[in-house]
């Protein structure tokens, strides 16, 4: 990934907005890297090496996308909340609003997208899609987002042609505020509007259940009967609230649970296959290079 420079002349240290992502840093940036610019929205995307960023805060909301195989750990101070901290390994998403301090410590190499949304698109947003301009976003350091993680995996795709398309990133943007103001929004206006998709109870009893038989049988129709819905409505309520089809969320979470499984070489691959639920080692092989562009035996052995 080649660093991008913005269209403004000045010095990289010197131009406010590329101080963005330095503000707090204790590392300095990988020398190849990817910096945009772009209406009321910043984009920094790097093989991001072990690195930390000290306690610091900013005037924007701060989106990070930590994609394998990032390992983070890091702390907040929410108002007059006790301090937070937390640890992750994997993919992880941070929402972090404006004007929250909060610390960093990047364990290991990780491809590691920032997004920085201006109050005023974030505010420009809720007025078009909510019909309000008032929001209050809400924290979320190291959660498991899989409709953000796939906007940053798509972001970071575009980044590493080194051509990133204005338009293209400014409809992920607007997508992904959107996506924000209606899941990380403790507003009370909003909040009280019809809600959509399965709900939160619904949808945990059905992650959950994906996670503990994930080796069974997980078609739409089992899955349906487990938030007590009709299949239809169910793909329609389960699409809404995770950005994926069923099948698809499946087929990811059993290419992640096969990634943990490949580290360990005593494990063969028929049976890495059996214990993530697919029906063949050719299924297993087809679904896994879908998904990570290798096959299961090579991914072991890079």
């Amino acid at each position: 990934m080649k660093q991008i420079e913005a269209n403004n002349p000045e010095p990289a240290e010197k131009r406010e907005d590329t101080r963005i992502i330095l503000v707090g840093a204790e590392d300095p940036l990988p020398s190849e890297h990817f910096w945009f610019e772009g209406k009321g929205y910043w984009v920094y995307a790097a093989d991001q090496p072990r690195s930390a960023w000290r306690e610091h805060t900013h005037d924007c909301t701060q989106v990070t996308i930590g994609l394998e195989p990032a390992h983070v750990h890091a702390e907040w101070r929410s108002g007059s909340k006790p301090p937070g901290h937390r640890e992750l390994s994997g993919n992880a998403v941070s929402v972090i609003p404006a004007g929250e301090p909060h610390r960093t410590l990047w364990q290991r190499r990780a491809s590691l997208i920032h997004i920085y949304i201006s109050e005023s698109v974030l505010a420009d947003t809720a007025e078009r899609i909510l019909h309000s301009s008032s929001f209050e976003l809400r924290t979320a350091h190291l959660v498991r987002d899989p409709f953000i993680e796939e906007l940053g995996r798509a972001l970071y795709r575009e980044c590493e042609t080194q051509r990133l398309c204005e338009d293209f990133a400014d409809s992920l943007v607007t997508v992904l505020a959107t996506h924000l103001l209606r899941s990380y929004n403790d507003n009370l206006e909003v909040a009280s509007e019809p809600a959509m998709g399965l709900g939160p109870a619904r949808e945990r009893r059905v992650r959950e259940y994906i996670e503990q038989f994930l080796e069974r049988d997980l078609s739409i129709d089992a899955l349906a009967k487990v938030a007590k819905l009709s299949a239809h409505y169910f793909a329609d309520m389960f699409r809404q609230s995770t950005g994926f089809t069923p099948h698809q969320y499946v087929s990811r979470r059993r290419v992640e649970r096969a990634q943990q499984l490949l580290k360990d070489a005593d494990v063969s691959l028929a049976e890495v296959a059996y214990r993530c639920g697919f029906a063949s080692q050719s299924q297993f092989t087809t679904i896994f290079r879908r998904f990570t562009g290798a096959t299961p035996g090579r991914f072991r052995t890079e």
